[in-house]
């Protein structure tokens, strides 16, 4: 049987760490939680080695500071391209999709940000979009 396996989006955001602790503590022992940034940016040579460098340090911080969970594995990475489809992409064998959001509203009402409705509209796994503060998934 392959291991059960979450794909976590990280953009070095408290939503992001959240969604990260969300992914940890309901992975079942054994499985395989992705925590990956996809970066679309490039310095003036196209260089991407610093960006991403600078993701990964900040993604392994967070990693660090939740502190290890019996039995489920975290890997890192950093992906090129736009966040929304790169996401997409990687779910797809995955268990589920799992976002942060940074809770901005506007009259009231939950704005989502482009990311989160790119993945709610075109993944093909569950969706899960975890508050900032780390409270009750929606």
């Amino acid at each position: 049987m392959e291991a059960s396996r979450i794909v976590v989006g990280m953009d070095n955001t408290a939503a992001s760490a959240a969604a990260l602790r969300w992914a940890v503590r309901h992975m079942r022992e054994g499985g395989v939680v992705v925590a990956v940034s996809v970066c679309g940016l490039r310095t003036p040579t196209g260089d991407v080695d610093l960006f991403h460098t600078a993701r990964l340090r900040m993604m392994h911080d967070t990693v660090t500071r939740m502190g290890s969970e019996g039995g489920v594995q975290v890997e890192e990475s950093v992906l090129d391209g736009e966040p929304g489809p790169a996401l997409v992409e990687l779910a797809e064998e995955a268990d589920s999709l799992v976002l942060g959001r940074h809770g901005y509203s506007r009259g009231g009402v939950t704005v989502l940000g482009s990311v989160i409705r790119h993945c709610l509209e075109h993944a093909t796994c569950p969706v899960v979009v975890v508050p900032a503060h780390g409270g009750h998934a929606a």
